[in-house]
């Protein structure tokens, strides 16, 4: 009979995790290696089957809440406000100005929400600041975590203007407005009025109104200062360094996309 046993015990050695092992709960370990002095083999065999098993998952829940605190760690931001001072020369012209920006790693991100009112309306204005690309969805996404504090901050009732970086910043705009345009209108240039009547009724404009409607609002026209057709070739003269194998073949380009808003419904 102790020639099975032992036979068994050396079947099971090879079954729980080495690492485990090395490492079990520290408040079970002494108790039972002073009892095990005391007991029959029978006995043994399920103590260290069970003590295999409550260290496998011991183990396994440490690992996986490590990886998960590094994960939730690397993306946590906090997210911060700033307000600008407004030097005298143009004190007339602005009544405040705020940047909401999002530290993570005590270093702040590339991409900043800014508003500004002006003095002589108190009309608002939003505007994206960032010098790597990003998605748009991301972007609004970031602009409606912001939100309650905006509010806070300005009436945004008065908000009448949004002003973007140009579409190639933003890998999901320009893929989308490209491939339209270049259903619509092929690859030449178009007048100031069409283009405003295509982005009307573009993706860009659902996107927008997606966070409009919850502010009441509406859009009253697109405007693209300089605006021409920017050939993939130059592409990293603007985003410098990332892969555009998915890039469209050519952009919508300009200064910058001017939003001008309709009064509150």
């Amino acid at each position: 009979m102790v020639r099975q046993l032992r036979i068994l015990a050396s079947q099971f050695r090879v079954l729980p995790d080495r690492n485990a092992l090395r490492n079990p709960p520290r408040q079970h370990v002494p108790t039972v290696r002073h009892k095990l002095k005391k007991r029959p083999m029978k006995t043994i065999l399920p103590i260290l089957i069970i003590l295999t098993l409550v260290s496998c998952n011991h183990s396994t829940k440490k690992t996986d809440t490590d990886q998960s605190e590094v994960t939730e760690n690397s993306i946590d931001t906090v997210l911060v406000k700033i307000e600008n001072k407004i030097d005298k020369p143009l004190i007339d012209f602005y009544a405040k100005s705020y940047t909401y920006c999002w530290v993570a790693n005590k270093d702040t991100l590339d991409f900043k929400i800014g508003l500004t009112e002006y003095a002589r309306d108190s009309s608002v204005q939003i505007r994206f600041y960032h010098d790597r690309p990003i998605l748009f969805s991301s972007a609004i996404g970031k602009l409606n975590d912001c939100l309650p504090e905006i509010k806070q901050d300005f009436n945004i009732d008065r908000l009448n203007s949004f002003y973007f970086e140009p579409p190639i910043y933003y890998k999901d705009m320009t893929t989308e407005l490209s491939k339209s345009y270049e259903n619509h209108f092929g690859d030449k240039n178009i007048s100031y009025q069409k283009l405003d009547e295509f982005l009307m009724n573009s993706w860009l404009e659902e996107k927008i109104n997606e966070f409009l409607r919850q502010i009441n609002k509406s859009t009253k026209r697109y405007s693209i200062e300089k605006f021409h057709l920017l050939d993939k070739d130059y592409y990293d003269t603007y985003i410098p360094g990332v892969d555009l194998n998915d890039y469209p073949s050519f952009s919508i380009n300009g200064m910058g996309i001017s939003v001008i808003l309709n009064d509150k419904k």
